[in-house]
């Protein structure tokens, strides 16, 4: 929750700071969705670094051997 107001906050102050594009509340609701699209690529590539990590764990683990079953 606080990281949210935190993020909040930041938008708003970089909209108020910008001049031109980012002047009065258009200016608040780009910055306020481009922060919601970092937050949104932040969090993919974590579960994405996370997959790789074990991935590459996974392959460098003892190799089970697989056995033959037969089936009736």
């Amino acid at each position: 929750m606080f990281l949210t107001i935190t993020l909040f906050l930041g938008a708003v102050t970089i909209a108020a700071a910008v001049p031109g594009v980012m002047d009065g509340f258009a200016g608040i609701v780009i910055a306020i969705f481009l922060l919601y699209c970092g937050i949104i690529v932040v969090a993919q590539l974590c579960t994405a670094l996370m997959a790789l990590r074990r991935m590459v764990e996974e392959s460098f683990e003892k190799k089970r051997v697989s056995r033959r079953v037969e089936l009736r």
